[in-house]
């Protein structure tokens, strides 16, 4: 079961990005210190629209201004990446191309703005919530048996899945609890830059966090 706990949430990038998160942390696309060598993997369309989307909470900003993490690896967008399924707008990827950063809820609670939705950000009908205590509301069924199907007519459980949580404008790498990769190789690899910059920080092996 993914997210057991309901204590986690992720956000994957692409490892070559590792050394921008070592060096600045997770940066907004707008922050001083976001870089034009930053690899994007997620969906351009989605990106695009989210510069112009309001959080629907009073003095929030837009949804563009913060940093978005889902409750589970396993998101719709690495589905796409790794199967190809919306190839060439979301260029497939092999899954030791890909970095799982996971960090606790309760931790990123503690930075000066944040929120989380209870389905898709962009989606209309999706709530936005700053009080943790509304995680609740969060589809936790869904999220921990990675079920986004609708074949069952349960047409709305792929947005319920996309629950995010959503951090203004940047993650201090202090604040990330581990990074998670397909396989040892990728492991190796990641722990030599560690190593390199003489930052302690967490590397698990986690096949299951990758379809």
């Amino acid at each position: 079961m993914i997210n057991e706990q309901k204590r986690y949430c992720y956000r994957i990038t692409h490892i070559n990005n590792l050394p921008l998160l070592l060096q600045n942390g997770i940066v907004n696309k707008h922050h001083p210190n976001a870089s034009k060598h930053f690899m994007e993997i997620g969906n351009p369309e989605i990106i695009d629209v989210r510069r112009a989307k309001p959080v629907r909470i009073s003095n929030y900003g837009i949804i563009g201004d913060y940093v978005p993490f889902y409750f589970t690896p396993k998101s719709i967008m690495l589905f796409n990446i790794i199967t190809g399924y919306h190839h060439p707008i979301v260029p497939k990827r092999n899954k030791n191309e890909i970095l799982v950063i996971r960090c606790l809820i309760e931790v990123l609670a503690n930075l000066p703005k944040w929120f989380f939705t209870d389905g898709q950000g962009n989606d209309m009908i999706s709530n936005h919530y700053n009080n943790l205590a509304d995680l609740i509301q969060i589809d936790w069924d869904c999220i921990q048996q990675s079920n986004f199907s609708k074949n069952d007519g349960d047409y709305d459980r792929p947005r319920r899945y996309q629950a995010e949580f959503l951090v203004y404008n940047e993650v201090p790498l202090e604040y990330i609890e581990s990074l998670n990769v397909y396989d040892q190789i990728t492991a190796d690899r990641v722990n030599n830059l560690l190593n390199k910059n003489n930052i302690n920080l967490t590397v698990n092996v986690q096949p299951q966090y990758f379809f």
